[in-house]
Parts: C-alpha cells; sequence; structure tokens
C-alpha cells in the first residue's frame, strides 16, 4: 500500500513516466482522499487525462491544481494546453497570455502560447510568439521546431528550411526537423538536396517508411528508376501491401519495359485494392502487349465497371469482344500514365534513355523553314513542351495539346506556348481547317496504331504547303502492331500509303534511333511531310 508522504509523489510520477498510468491514477486518488487539496496530485491526473485523451477531465482536475497553487506556471501550461486540445482556444490564450504579462521571462509559455495561435489556424500570430521565444533563447529547439511547422503551413518554404538548418545547427540529431527540411527541399524541387537529408535519416534509421519512399520519389523524379525502385522496394519491406509502392513499382517496370514484372506488381496491387481503376486498366494495357487477349478483357471490364461512364474503356472492351484489332492505346491509359510520369519525364527521356527527338526534329526540318519564317506551329502530344523548345523562334503562334494535365501544368512554366489544351487530339482537330503551318508530332503516333484518322485530320488543319514532322517506331511486318513497350510500332510502307492517301508528299524520309529502352536502341522513322493543295 502506498504511504501518502513526500516520497510517494515521486514514486507516482515514476509510475506514470514508466506508462503504468493504472496504477499511477490510483496513487494519486489515495493522496487526494487524505488530501482533496494535493496540488502535485491533481496535477499529475490532469496530465494522465491528457495522455489517455480525456481532455475534459484533465481540465477539470488542472484547475483545481491551479487553484490551490496558482504560482505554479507549469499547471498553467498544462491546462492550456488541455484546453487547446478541447478547441477551447480562446480560454487556453487568456491563460498563457496572463501567465506571460506576469512572467515575462517564461519562455515556454510564449512557445505554447504560438501552439494554441497554430491549432486554432491563426498562423502569423503563432509564427510571432514562436520568434520571440526563440529571441529570448536562441536555442529553444521546440520553438524552432514547431516555427517551422508554421511556414510549412504558409508554405513560406524558404523560411521553413532556414529554421530547420538553424534548428539541426543546436540539434543534429533532430530527426523530425531533418525530415520536415528534406520534404521542403522536395516541394522546392530541389531534389539533390532533399537526397542529401533523406539519406543522412537513411544512414541512422534504415527502417524509416516514409524516408525511404520519398528517397523512391526524388530519384523517380530524376529519372533514375533503377534506384527509385530500389527504395520503393525497401519501402514495400515495410509494408507490402500498401497500393501506392505497388502501383509505381508496376509503373517504373512497364516503362522499363519488364512486363511480366510489371504485371505481378499490378496483380499485387488489385489484390490490395481490388478496386483500383488506374492498376486495372495498366494490366489490361500490358496483357494486350503481351498478346494475352483474355486476360487483358478481364481487366478491362473490371475497369469499365468502376468507371461505367469512360468512352475509351468502353471502346476497348468493345473492340475485344468482338476480336477487333486495339488500334490505339486508350486515352485514359494514355493520361494516367502520363500524369505520373509528368514530374520525372524530362529527366527520365534526357538522361535514362538518351532522348534526342527535338534535336532530330530540328535538324531535319530547318532546311524547309525559310529564313525569319514566322508560322503558326502545332505541337501534337506537347508533354512538357520539350519539342516546342527549339521551335519557339519559328513561331508566330505555338499551340500545344496533350491529354495529360500534369504534363501541361510543366509545359506552361517553360513561357513557350500561345495557347495549351488538354484534349484528345483527333477531338481537338476535328475542327481545325488550313489554321496551321506546321505540324509536329512528336513520340505521339507510338500510342496509336491506325493513323488514317490522324492523318485526315492533320492534313485538314495544314495550310497548303503546310508541313508535318513525326516519328514513329520501325515494324518490320505489315501494316502496325502493338509491342511489349505498350507503344505501337508501324511499316514504312503503311505510312507512305497513308501519306499518298491524304495529299502528302515526303519532303524527308530516315530511320534514326529516337531513344534507349532497356540499354537497347529503339530504331524509328522520321518524316516531314508537304500538304498538297486539294
Amino acid at each position: 500500500m502506498i504511504v501518502q508522504n513526500n516520497l510517494d509523489i515521486t514514486a507516482i510520477r515514476a509510475l506514470q513516466q514508466a506508462g503504468d498510468l493504472e496504477s499511477a491514477k490510483t496513487g494519486y486518488l489515495a493522496i487526494l482522499k487524505n488530501n482533496p487539496k494535493a496540488a502535485d496530485a491533481l496535477h499529475g491526473l490532469g496530465i494522465l487525462h491528457i495522455q489517455q485523451d480525456n481532455f475534459s477531465e484533465a481540465v477539470e482536475y488542472l484547475q483545481q491544481a491551479r487553484e490551490f497553487d496558482p504560482k505554479n506556471l507549469v499547471i498553467s501550461l498544462h491546462l492550456a494546453n488541455a484546453l487547446k486540445f478541447l478547441g477551447l482556444f480562446d480560454q487556453a490564450i487568456r491563460i498563457l497570455q496572463n501567465t506571460i504579462a506576469n512572467n515575462p521571462d517564461y519562455i515556454a509559455a510564449f512557445n505554447n502560447l504560438g501552439t494554441v495561435y497554430y491549432a486554432k489556424g491563426q498562423l502569423d500570430d503563432a509564427i510571432n510568439y514562436y520568434q520571440k521565444a526563440i529571441t529570448k533563447q536562441p536555442n529553444y529547439i521546440d520553438a524552432y521546431y514547431n516555427l517551422g511547422l508554421a511556414f510549412i503551413k504558409k508554405n513560406l518554404l524558404q523560411d521553413a528550411i532556414n529554421t530547420y538548418q538553424e534548428l539541426l545547427k543546436h540539434a543534429p540529431e533532430h530527426f523530425a526537423a531533418r525530415f520536415h527540411l528534406a520534404c521542403a527541399f522536395m516541394q522546392q524541387n530541389k531534389i539533390e538536396d532533399a537526397i542529401a537529408e533523406f539519406t543522412i535519416i537513411e544512414t541512422a534509421q534504415p527502417y524509416h517508411f516514409e524516408t525511404q519512399s520519398n528517397l523512391a520519389t526524388c530519384y523517380l523524379k530524376q529519372g533514375d528508376f533503377n534506384l527509385a525502385k530500389s527504395h520503393y522496394q525497401s519501402a514495400l519491406a515495410l509494408r507490402p501491401q500498401d497500393t501506392q509502392l505497388l502501383f509505381n513499382l508496376g509503373y517504373i517496370h512497364m516503362q522499363q519495359g519488364f512486363l511480366d514484372i510489371a504485371i505481378q506488381y499490378y496483380q499485387r496491387t488489385v489484390s490490395a485494392d481490388p478496386d483500383l481503376f488506374a492498376a486495372h486498366n495498366n494490366l489490361g494495357v500490358a496483357f494486350l502487349a503481351r498478346q494475352h487477349s483474355g486476360l487483358a478483357m478481364e481487366h478491362f471490364q473490371k475497369a469499365l465497371s468502376l468507371q461505367p461512364k469512360n468512352e475509351a474503356i468502353a471502346y476497348t472492351v468493345n473492340a475485344l469482344s468482338k476480336n477487333k484489332r486495339l488500334l490505339a492505346a486508350p486515352p485514359d491509359y494514355i493520361q494516367s500514365l502520363f500524369d505520373a510520369y509528368a514530374d520525372h519525364y524530362e529527366s527520365h527521356l534526357l538522361h535514362a534513355l538518351d532522348y534526342k527527338l527535338p534535336a532530330i526534329f530540328e535538324k531535319a526540318l530547318t532546311p524547309f523553314i525559310p529564313t525569319h519564317t514566322q508560322w503558326d506551329i502545332l505541337d501534337l502530344g506537347c508533354g512538357t513542351g520539350l519539342c516546342g523548345v527549339p521551335f519557339k523562334r519559328f513561331a508566330k503562334t505555338l499551340t500545344g495539346v496533350d491529354l495529360s494535365a500534369n504534363m501541361l501544368e510543366i509545359a506552361t512554366q517553360k513561357n513557350l506556348y500561345d495557347s495549351l489544351i488538354k484534349n484528345d487530339i483527333t477531338t481537338f482537330l476535328a475542327d481545325k481547317s488550313e489554321q496551321y503551318d506546321l505540324a509536329l508530332a512528336g513520340d505521339m503516333l507510338v500510342y496509336s496504331g491506325e493513323l488514317d484518322t490522324i492523318f485526315e485530320l492533320v492534313s485538314q488543319s495544314l495550310r497548303p504547303a503546310g508541313l508535318f514532322a513525326f516519328n514513329a517506331e520501325i515494324n518490320d511486318a505489315s501494316g502496325f502492331k502493338m509491342n511489349q513497350s505498350g507503344r505501337f510500332s508501324h511499316h514504312k510502307t503503311y505510312l507512305e500509303e497513308l501519306a499518298a492517301k491524304h495529299h502528302f508528299s515526303i519532303l524527308s524520309y530516315q530511320k534514326m534511333i529516337t531513344r534507349m529502352q532497356n540499354n537497347e536502341p529503339v530504331h524509328g522513322h522520321l518524316y516531314i511531310l508537304k500538304r498538297a493543295p486539294h
């Protein structure tokens, strides 16, 4: 049995700190039974109820403790904290402001008042009190940390970065501060800085899930699929059923051309979340590329059941049910693919895949563009604007069209285009008649097999003598086929028959290497066509 003396309160607090809350509660109540005004016991019970999320009871005990020990400033802090958790912000603010007024050197009250204002959403006031606390105590770690959170909440990322860097000078082992610093660098797109901070955390805490997944995302943004894959797999070992990780690993392997492995990750994704539309859609495309039309049909049907009004998926299901040849990758597949691809698209193409198509286009087209030309130029499937860069100097107007909103957002930041339009190519071109002098289709036709409609609409949209520049992947068989990459390849004869049918003459043709895939060159056609008068 606990004896009520000065030593007992210390023993009870030890029980509380060790997590034995029920024994601690019994001890505090025993003290109060003999002495209802024992402020230490009331205070301890108040903290205990905060630990148990019983904030109303905590307030009751802490108010009594404060009544019997009004000079105990720590009781006031804990009471204000309990009131904050109840959403009684104004009461908490009054207590803390009174504490500061009577004890202007009590620095903890400034920090706690900042946390109340933060919870209330008054971020400027929160920042003000955190900064006052730091001014009074320049090594006040909690105040720095909270100040950084407030800056992040206000999207003042550089201020947050500066704050966390200052904190880490005083406490280099502060894990949470370094993590928020790394995340702020990610938001600023300072990927190298973010990687450096996450790597320090990883060294100390290799099994921290968020660090592994964020490192993967950083490497993905850099286009380094192999390092991204490695860190996603480390994160997946910690959370084997995480659908976002499984989906991302499927996506990376599909981009690398490892279809069978991609399929396995997508299958694990839909096993963990049977109603994930994007995974079923991508599985359908992957199985089509592997020539497994029955399995593709199963997943497209499931995708259609999840989005019954999706016309693109309905078209695909209809085509497969009638054993028709799939004439193009479904637009929703293209849109979701490039929305996910957008933030690392350029890094991956330019560095991992050695993508040189815009420069090849420029070299091939320049002989056919008169000096000082100012043309109306249409960039079909413009993506992030890579093809727009070399042709801006020739443009009176430059229009970009793409299905991916995320790609267009990045293209907008380049300030190249007079207009950027989110639309399917054929829908966009349907009402265009002799509006453009040059149409570019860089790596756009590879997502369609049948090209008759596109050639017809491009011809319709060009002025007499207008130029159409495009590339396609080489198919040595006849017509076109879907490859294991999910892209289509086309035979030279098929393309030239379409050119003749739609009133194009061939100004230039060359074979070229457009990119690398699994360390192998992807061979392609490059055509410059000229529209003849109808």
